[in-house]
């Protein structure tokens, strides 16, 4: 029985120890995290409506993979939206954010924010060369290919087809509610 209860009584303190760590470690650097992760969302909402000097949460009905929805504003002025998202990608949820332009009526921009993609196949979604796919594209539902893409389609990445198609459904989604929230026949 002492054989037992020695190496039973280490491996509880030795838990017990890890857990504390961990828990202050965690209290240590939550607010940190968050800071970073309201800032990493400031400047992707630059990047993908610059023409906006202020970004407004609307309070909206969240459907499907919609987190929130920002109004982009100048002046006085509504100049467009970006719409947060995360859809399930391979690996977990993928979470970014979508630009949407009223002058222009189109896509102004997406960025990926955080995901848990494969590292050096799906985790392409975050380099320029991805995602600047989806900029100027018109408020039409876009489709994904495996071969050269046409205006409405979005070339997938090679061995990710499965994160592309979250991505491209994403946006979709994000057309979709600017097509029935702000559009303009609700403006």
């Amino acid at each position: 029985m002492k054989y037992i209860i020695k190496p039973a009584s280490i491996l509880f303190i030795t838990a017990v120890i890890t857990v504390a760590l961990l828990s202050l470690v965690f209290n240590l650097t939550e607010d940190t995290i968050k800071l970073q992760r309201e800032r990493t969302q400031r400047e992707a909402m630059k990047e993908i409506l610059p023409q906006a000097s202020e970004y407004r949460n609307l309070n909206v009905n969240k459907t499907g993979s919609i987190v929130a929805v920002y109004e982009g504003i100048s002046g006085n002025s509504t100049i467009g939206y970006v719409v947060q998202l995360s859809p399930n990608g391979y690996s977990g949820n993928i979470d970014l954010m979508v630009g949407i332009s009223i002058s222009d009526k189109k896509i102004t921009g997406m960025r990926v924010l955080h995901h848990t993609e494969t590292p050096g196949l799906g985790a392409k979604a975050v380099k320029e060369n991805f995602y600047r796919r989806y900029d100027n594209k018109a408020l039409v539902p876009l489709r994904v290919t495996r071969t050269y893409p046409g205006e409405n389609e979005i070339q997938a990445i090679t061995s990710a087809t499965i994160t592309t198609r979250a991505i491209t459904n994403a946006v979709n989604e994000a057309i979709e509610w600017y097509v029935n929230n702000a559009g303009e026949n609700k403006e």
